[in-house]
C-alpha cells in the first residue's frame, strides 16, 4: 500500500477558521495519535515525511510534509515549495505519494538544514496535470492562476504549519520563521504571495490580457490575496518566473510608465535566481530594478551561461545558487 493509498482510509477532518485541514497517516503506514482542536494540529514526534491536505474553498490540496529530525531544536524554521509548471508528482502521478526529483533534492536539503519543507500540490485535485494547452488560456488557467488562486494554498498552507503540535505541546514549527520557494509558474505564486495589499490604489481594476483579450473580475479574474493578520510569510525565493502576470499588476515592467502604472510591492524580502539566458529573464530583471529604484527589500542572483529550468541540470550553477538559496534563507529564518 503506498502513502496516498493508505491516507485514503486514515485521514481526519480538522477545522480552522474557514480552512479545512486533513491530516493522513505516517509514511510507515503507522496511523499517528492525533488530538484535534480547531485551533491546532498534533502529530507524533516520530512523525517525519506525511502528506496532509488543507481545503481552499471547496477543493483539498495535498501538502507532502517533512520534518527532519536530529535536530538540535524542537521547533524549527520552515519553507513552503511551490511546484513549476509540470507539477508535483513523479510521472505526475499523484498516487505514488512520491515528488518528482527536483522536489525530492530540495527536501533532502532542507533536511540537512533542518528546515521543515512543505510542498503544495495546486494541480492534481483542480484536474490539471501540466500547465499546458487549455490550462494557459482563459477561463482554464483562472483555476490554477498563480496570480490569485496559488496563493491560496500558500496561505492555506501557512495556516497548517502554524498550528503544527507535537503531543508534548511543542509547535512543530517557528510561527513567524517561515519563507516560501517557487519554480517558474511557482515563483510567479510567490511574487503574488507575497504581494503587499496596502500598495494597490484606490479604484484599482483587477484584470489581465491574454492574445489582446482583455478579462476582467466578471470573467473571472480575483483580486489578490491579503496576508493573514497573524502576518504573512518571512520572504521568498524567486526561480526562473515570469514578472508580467498579463498585466495584472499593470503596465509591464519593462514599459516606458512602469514606474507609476506597475503597481507590484513585496511586503517581504524577495530573492530574485535568475538565469542569464531565461526566455523570462528579462521582465523579471525590469521589476527588479524597478522594485530596488522604489527601495524595496529585492535581491538579485543573476547565473551566466544558463536558462529557464535550471534547476534541474546538476550543473555548476544549480549548485550555487541552491547554496544561495539555502544561506538566504537562513538568514530570513533565523536558522543556525
Amino acid at each position: 500500500m503506498n502513502l496516498l493509498q493508505s491516507d485514503f482510509y486514515f485521514r481526519i477532518m480538522l477545522l480552522f477558521s474557514t480552512i479545512g485541514l486533513f491530516i493522513s497517516c505516517d509514511n510507515d503506514f503507522e496511523v499517528p495519535l492525533l488530538k484535534t482542536s480547531q485551533s491546532e494540529v498534533v502529530i507524533s514526534l516520530a512523525t517525519s515525511d506525511t502528506i496532509v491536505y488543507v481545503r481552499v474553498n471547496e477543493e483539498t490540496i495535498p501538502v507532502y510534509l517533512s520534518i527532519p529530525k536530529d535536530c538540535t531544536s524542537e521547533s524549527l524554521p520552515a519553507v513552503v515549495l511551490l511546484h513549476g509548471s509540470d507539477g508535483m508528482w513523479k510521472n505526475h502521478d499523484p498516487e505514488t505519494g512520491t515528488m518528482a526529483g527536483q522536489n525530492s533534492e530540495w527536501r533532502d536539503l532542507f533536511d540537512s538544514t533542518c528546515m521543515v519543507g512543505a510542498y503544495v500540490d495546486s494541480y492534481t485535485t483542480r484536474d490539471c496535470t501540466t500547465r499546458t494547452g487549455k490550462w494557459k488560456t482563459p477561463p482554464e488557467n483562472f483555476k490554477i492562476s498563480s496570480q490569485f488562486i496559488r496563493p491560496k494554498d500558500a496561505y492555506a498552507t501557512l495556516a497548517l504549519l502554524r498550528n503544527l503540535k507535537y503531543e508534548n505541546g511543542t509547535k512543530v514549527i517557528r510561527p513567524n520563521d517561515i519563507g516560501l520557494l517557487g519554480f517558474s509558474d511557482g515563483a510567479s505564486a510567490v511574487a503574488s504571495t507575497l504581494f503587499d495589499t496596502n500598495a494597490v490604489p484606490s479604484g484599482w481594476a483587477w484584470a489581465q490580457t491574454f492574445d489582446d483579450k482583455n478579462y476582467n473580475t466578471s470573467s473571472g479574474v480575483l483580486p489578490p490575496v491579503s496576508p493573514p493578520k497573524e502576518g504573512g510569510f518571512s520572504g521568498g525565493v524567486f526561480y526562473y518566473g515570469g514578472s508580467g502576470g498579463y498585466n495584472y499588476w499593470g503596465t509591464s515592467p519593462c514599459g516606458n510608465n512602469a514606474q507609476n502604472g506597475n503597481i507590484y510591492a513585496p511586503y517581504a524580502p524577495l530573492l530574485y535566481q535568475i538565469p542569464e539566458n531565461g526566455y523570462l529573464t528579462e521582465n523579471t530583471i525590469c521589476l527588479y530594478e524597478l522594485l530596488k529604484s522604489k527601495g524595496l527589500p529585492v535581491e538579485l542572483n543573476l547565473y551566466k551561461d544558463v536558462g529557464h529550468g535550471f534547476d534541474f541540470d546538476g550543473v555548476e550553477q544549480s549548485s550555487a545558487a541552491r547554496k544561495n538559496t539555502i544561506n538566504w534563507l537562513k538568514k530570513i529564518l533565523n536558522a543556525n
